[in-house]
């Protein structure tokens, strides 16, 4: 999944070291994974309106990194998609808390980018005031089986097509285009059609 070298065995490697008491490979690991998860959180950032204006990426990353570490002190991810998939849901909480801590306090719009050929679940621009709805949109997402999770997943949040995602997957394109409207009629159903783009 990554392009930061990370491969499954050197991770591995790090997480033996760490949960061993060597708090230098948890710090190694990090510089590893700091631009890929530097990206993640600004464009995880980007889809929560209520906090944009408020909070910044770099804040949001490091609070979401010490949820991760104290995480990663107990639990160790199989692979690197696991790894990256436990990043994404850390700074998805971390950015939750964020929300749910501003709310009245002002919110900034949102001109979601979300790259998909499938428009008819793509979430309209949010008005301001729907801040609230944006928190329950980001829940639901947590709420989704695995396999539509990952896939949501890495099309909001990373800006992937679901031809890579596929290809990363190692699973025919149309299995990916079933778990993507699978999940997109999961999200309409949890938060109601009138948050989505007709």
């Amino acid at each position: 999944m990554p392009d930061d070298g990370l491969d499954s065995g050197g991770l591995d490697d790090y997480l033996n070291r760490y949960q061993s008491g060597d708090r230098a490979a948890a710090d190694a690991l990090m510089r590893k994974v700091k631009v890929r998860l530097e990206k993640l959180a600004r464009r995880m950032l980007r889809t929560f309106p209520n906090v944009r204006g408020l909070a910044d990426s770099d804040d949001v990353l490091q609070n979401s990194l010490v949820r991760l570490l104290r995480t990663l002190q107990q639990l160790k991810p199989k692979s690197t998609r696991d790894f990256y998939n436990l990043a994404a849901v850390h700074i998805r909480r971390e950015l939750l808390d964020l929300a749910r801590s501003t709310r009245g306090k002002g919110t900034v719009s949102l001109n979601v980018v979300w790259q998909n050929p499938n428009k008819s679940c793509e979430p309209a621009s949010p008005d301001p005031s729907e801040a609230d709805l944006w928190v329950h949109f980001h829940q639901a997402i947590d709420q989704l089986p695995l396999e539509e999770r990952e896939v949501v997943g890495l099309v909001f949040y990373h800006g992937w097509t679901q031809s890579r995602i596929a290809e990363l997957f190692q699973v025919d394109e149309r299995t990916i285009r079933r778990r993507w409207a699978s999940a997109c009629q999961r999200l309409k159903t949890m938060i109601g059609t009138a948050f989505f783009e007709k």
